[in-house]
This record gives C-alpha cells, structure tokens and sequence, in this order.
C-alpha cells in the first residue's frame, strides 16, 4: 500500500525546508560575517542581562528604573536588527557604542553607584564594535562625564579607585581588540591568499566572480577574465627543480600585478593557471589586454635563460550565463590557444 499525501502535509513540508534553508543562511553570515558576529554577541547578551533588570525593577516599582531598561532594550535590539537588514556593520557598531555609552551615563546619574558598574562592559564592547580612535575618544568622553558629575561617588577615594580600574580595563580591551583584529586580519589573508605568489586564490576567486556575476545583473556591464597558463611549465621543474618553478610562477604574478590597474583581481587558479578579474572591459578591449599581456610575459619572463611564454584564454561576461558558465568559455579559449601551438591568444 502507497500512503496517501493530502494536499495539507506538502506545504508543511514545504514550509520545513524553507526554515531550514534560512537557518543555513543565517549561520553562514555569522561565519563569515566577523563584525555581525560580534554585533550580534554583544547586543544578544545584553539584551539577555538587562532584560531581567527591567522586569525586576518594574515589579518592584522602581517605574524609573524600569523605564531606563526598557529603553535600553529597544535601543539594542534597534542596531542590531539594523545590521541584519542593512549589512551596514559600521553604523550598526557606533549606534551600539553611542547606546551602551548613554545609557552607562544615564544609569550612574540615576541610580548611582549601582549604575556605575554598567561602565567596564561598555568600555569592552566599545572597543571591538568600532575603530580604536573612535573608541578610545568615546570611552574617554564617557568617563569624564561620570568623574564631572560625580552622582556615583561617596567620596573621594572612590572616584580615583573608578579612575584607575576603568584605566586599565579600557588598556586591556584596547590591547585585546588590537591583537583580536590583527588575528582576524592575517586568518582572512591565510584564507583568501595563495601562499607563494601573494595575489588571491582560488576561494578569493569563486568568490569574486559570484559577486561580479550578481552585480551585473543588477547594472549591466562590460567584464570579462582571462586565464593564463604558463607553456611547458612541467619541464622547467623536471629540468631545473621546482625552486625555479616557484621562482618563475613568481616573476609572473608579479608582472601581471604591475601591467594590470587597481580594480582588477589577480588569483591563481591552480598549479600554473592563473585568472584575471577586468571589470569595465568589453570584447574589444579584451583581445587588445590579452595580447598585451602575452607580449610582457614573452619580452620580460625568463627561466634560466630561456623565454617563457604564456597562452592565454578570454571570454566576456554574457548576461544569461553563472560564473561557472562564463569560466569555461575562457578555458574553451585557452585549450584552443594551447591547441594552436601555444604562446597565443584567444578571445570567446
């Protein structure tokens, strides 16, 4: 027997799979969105911790106290979703840092030397959401307002007592949110730079062509690649070792990279192939930049005396066509290049 699917269950198995989908959505933002990441993290957990005080100060009566929470809350939770929606991680950071520091200020004005321990976690999350100068000026600001005012403080020795604990929490997260962001710096170049020519790899490059893709769609216009593959690159290890091989694949990123302008994008695709992102490039100037290029390569790349010679394959971006499409022109382009007897060019 066969069991019988009604017309209501496919929808919800519908519905289950689109969830599903969106939760995989969300948590490659996360991933790869290292400063929503921390958006989210810090505005999360302090909606979590001073939500809790809101209700208890509301039950209790405290109806100021309450209010200044409830306030807080929204005022968090406004970034926050801002950043999601928006992608605009900037302004997101700098709305959560003017929050947190207001409200750490409004908190010791009102309800004293209680609200005065608010400050060292808004001291924390004002240096990893913004720019360290922007930090440091902001928190410098906060502080000076707390010690003018003075509402938290009994006595003297308290305020030099906040002074030097806030001093050094502020040194620390500085310290800490320095070395974090130099980490995460060096993990994205680990990630998306090819170890021994330095110019983008393969990941970088999957990437990048999405983008120009999707961006085309959008405001059409010319782009096109080009793939380069080094002739006979195999006998300049088997004959020479590998060290020259490296020395050459070298020379050549490096070439590329001079005779190219700022907006392109150079990635090595594997092994001796290499691709060139020319954004506002048509079919015209295409076969003029490819022959270019095979020119330099053939007038200026050498290995151990002898020429060495590229061939080179070129197709621009068509407007029905995915990356992986557009791609494969090129390398069509460039087989029919080697075909030809190498040290050639040919357009799509």
């Amino acid at each position: 027997m066969h069991a019988k699917v009604t017309s209501k269950s496919r929808p919800k198995k519908q519905f289950g799979h689109y969830e599903q989908m969106k939760i995989a959505a969300l948590r490659q933002r996360l991933r790869t969105d290292f400063q929503l990441s921390i958006i989210t993290l810090f505005g999360v957990c302090s909606l979590l911790l001073i939500l809790p005080f809101a209700i208890y100060r509301l039950v209790s009566g405290n109806w100021l106290g309450a209010t200044l929470d409830f306030v807080l809350v929204f005022g968090i939770a406004c970034p926050v979703f801002y950043a999601w929606y928006t992608g605009n991680n900037t302004n997101a950071g700098r709305m959560l840092v003017l929050i947190y520091s207001t409200g750490a200020v409004v908190s010791a004005e009102i309800l004293g030397i209680v609200g005065l321990f608010w400050i060292y976690a808004t001291i924390l999350a004002n240096f990893f959401l913004v720019g360290r100068r922007t930090a440091v000026t902001i928190t410098a600001v906060s502080l000076i307002i707390l010690v003018v005012m003075g509402k938290g403080f009994e006595n003297t020795p308290q305020v030099f007592s906040f002074v030097a604990t806030t001093g050094l929490v502020s040194t620390l997260a500085f310290i800490l949110a320095n070395r974090t962001e130099a980490q995460r710096i060096e993990l994205e170049l680990l990630a998306t730079r090819d170890p021994l020519t330095g110019i983008y790899n393969r990941r970088a490059m999957t990437q990048e062509l999405g983008i120009a893709v999707e961006a085309n769609k959008r405001h059409p216009s010319p782009i096109s690649v080009i793939i380069f593959d080094l002739d006979n690159f195999k006998s300049i290890n088997d004959e020479h070792g590998h060290a020259e091989g490296d020395r050459v694949l070298v020379g050549f990123s490096a070439l590329i990279t001079q005779s190219t302008r700022q907006i392109d994008r150079f990635f090595r695709y594997g092994g001796e192939e290499f691709v060139l992102l020319l954004p506002a490039v048509g079919i015209a100037e295409l076969t003029v930049i490819a022959e270019k290029l095979r020119l330099k390569i053939s007038n200026e790349l050498r290995s151990a005396g002898a020429v060495v010679t590229v061939s080179l394959g070129a197709a621009e971006l068509r407007s029905d066509e995915g990356w992986q499409e557009w791609l494969r022109r090129a390398d069509t382009a460039l087989y029919a290049a080697k075909s030809s007897g190498r040290n050639c060019s040919v357009v799509a």
